[in-house]
């Protein structure tokens, strides 16, 4: 104790504890230090302890989880519904992804995990990543449409037709164009949207033709006149993964709304 005392009066240049008659006394400049030492060592402790289980029931915590135009179209209204049930005082925001590194973003905190394609866990090796769900993609033609009547579209008619092309970062290559420049072919674009709901509009009285992923197609063919036609054969579908940093690895907020995401479907 001698020698830290010795070390502490040397750096502080006071004698911190002087003798007097009642024992040894604090010294001025040790009594102002006495409750920001003790706030420290309060908050090194907690820091150390263990981290307290999430309660779903009472918890305000904000998720704030970076989604694709699929999974914010598929995957957040159903995450908004089982939230509501098990957490019903959270906050749940959906930030767009872009094209840009997502890993910053992860390792600050600013979202809470990634629902996308495996695209963004490309980005850096030190994410980690797990499989989730896949979908394929299908044809939507207007009721009225001559094809209408068909179950399956071959790759002459795909690239007859014209293309309303949904596209929510304004990017004019996806995983139908890759394929298709695989395939020696190109389609002619009609119109470009940010929305899939605008580009069903548009195909439910037109001619053209949209290409969505199954699950979205059953949705849009809910509230517009529309068909669905199998695509040509070796159509590309995708898949969804999750992806969080390692930071928050053992983050029992992050775990929590993973299992709830991964029970989803």
């Amino acid at each position: 104790m001698s020698n830290a005392l010795k070390r502490l009066r040397e750096m502080l240049e006071d004698p911190i504890l002087v003798r007097g008659a009642k024992g040894m006394q604090p010294t001025p400049r040790a009594l102002a230090l006495e409750a920001p030492v003790r706030s420290i060592l309060q908050q090194v402790v907690r820091t150390i302890q263990p981290a307290q289980p999430f309660e779903p029931d009472t918890s305000r915590a904000r998720f704030i989880i970076g989604m694709n135009d699929y999974s914010e179209n598929i995957v957040l209204p159903a995450l908004a519904a089982c939230l509501r049930q098990s957490a019903p005082h959270v906050e749940l925001i959906a930030h767009m992804l872009t094209a840009e590194d997502p890993e910053p973003l992860l390792e600050t905190g600013q979202l809470s995990l990634i629902i996308g394609t495996e695209v963004y866990s490309k980005h850096s090796k030190r994410l980690r990543s797990e499989n989730w769900i896949s979908d394929r993609l299908v044809c939507l033609v207007s009721q009225d449409h001559p094809l209408a009547t068909s179950q399956h579209l071959n790759l002459k008619q795909f690239e007859e037709l014209r293309h309303v092309y949904p596209s929510p970062l304004g990017l004019r290559t996806n995983i139908v164009e890759t394929w298709l420049a695989e395939q020696g072919v190109q389609r002619s674009i009609a119109v470009t949207t940010r929305s899939y709901w605008v580009a069903a509009q548009i195909v439910s009285g037109s001619d053209y033709l949209l290409s969505v992923p199954f699950r979205v197609a059953t949705k849009l063919m809910n509230h517009f006149s529309l068909c669905l036609l199998e695509p040509p054969k070796g159509f590309p579908g995708f898949r969804l993964n999750l992806i969080w940093h390692p930071l928050y690895e053992g983050n029992p907020e992050t775990q929590w709304v993973l299992n709830q995401v991964r029970k989803l479907f």
